[in-house]
């Protein structure tokens, strides 16, 4: 394996250590970045596999810096899954000095995917039931980051929604949840949807599709 004092020669490759990624979900936003200088007549590239068994690896993929790491995406489970990164560095001449930070930032943003079937929106009934007391939070972030959110959820309280009918029932006695909700109830259009969500839940959904 190469070194960072290797890459002094004009080419070279640094294969950095094994890491699990640290989310287990049923797929998850991602991103990687890093700091770099290119002169004319260097070339610098990233690169990334993964595996599910840390026996079998994917081919090697280009990143984009400041893009999603490859193979990686809200349609991609991740299970104890394993990522390789390694960099290669080029020169044309030994006067052309590339700068690379070995400091690479990794980002995962565990998702929900609803995939909606249907021929028209779909307005679905929740159930949610809060681990840990504070607020949660959906974000569909493949439509206009619209944001379905509660404040102030009770640890191991269930909050049910019916969006069709605007309707919201909790678990605790006599509390009413509409004052902590910020009305806007889930109408998810045809296709994929694609929630980021913040503050520790589980989540239930029942729904139909809705046909011309």
């Amino acid at each position: 394996m190469a070194t960072w004092n290797s890459l002094t020669n004009k080419n070279g490759i640094y294969t950095y250590p094994t890491v699990t990624i640290p989310v287990v979900t049923d797929g998850a936003l991602s991103k990687i970045s890093w700091n770099q200088v290119m002169p004319e007549g260097s070339i610098i590239v990233v690169q990334s596999r993964k595996s599910d068994d840390g026996y079998n690896w994917s081919e090697w993929r280009n990143c984009v810096n400041g893009g999603e790491i490859p193979e990686i995406n809200e349609d991609t489970p991740l299970y104890n899954t394993k990522l390789s990164i390694r960099v290669i560095i080029q020169t044309t001449d030994y006067s052309i000095r590339p700068f690379f930070d070995p400091n690479i930032t990794l980002h995962f943003q565990p998702v929900l995917v609803f995939h909606n079937k249907g021929d028209l929106p779909c307005q679905p009934e929740i159930w949610i039931t809060k681990v840990g007391s504070g607020d949660f939070t959906m974000t569909n972030t493949s439509h206009h980051n619209e944001q379905f959110k509660f404040t102030g959820l009770v640890d191991g309280e269930t909050v049910y929604v019916n969006n069709e009918r605007q309707d919201i029932e909790t678990t605790l006695a006599v509390t009413y949840r509409y004052k902590d909700f910020n009305d806007n109830y889930l109408n998810l259009p045809v296709g994929k949807n694609v929630f980021k969500v913040d503050g520790d839940a589980d989540i239930k959904w029942r729904y139909q599709y809705k046909r011309i």
